[in-house]
């Protein structure tokens, strides 16, 4: 099956704090996921980084092949 989102090796830094480091995983079509975790873990800062509203310091995101 084809994937719909990829992260790969995503690093996110706001100064020296480092929010993701090395973050990766794959969703394919039809698959349901979840993101969970603590306040202030970087769930939301993950998904700005998915629709492009934001780039991670490093790594990359592709959505439908697409890269963000």
């Amino acid at each position: 099956m084809a994937a719909v989102i990829e992260v790969e090796a995503v690093v996110t830094r706001f100064g020296a704090q480092t929010v993701h480091d090395g973050v990766g995983f794959t969703v394919e079509r039809g698959t349901l996921v979840g993101l969970i975790g603590a306040s202030g873990s970087g769930k939301s800062v993950l998904l700005r980084e998915m629709i492009g509203l934001h780039r991670p310091s490093s790594g990359r995101v592709r959505l439908l092949g697409t890269d963000m």
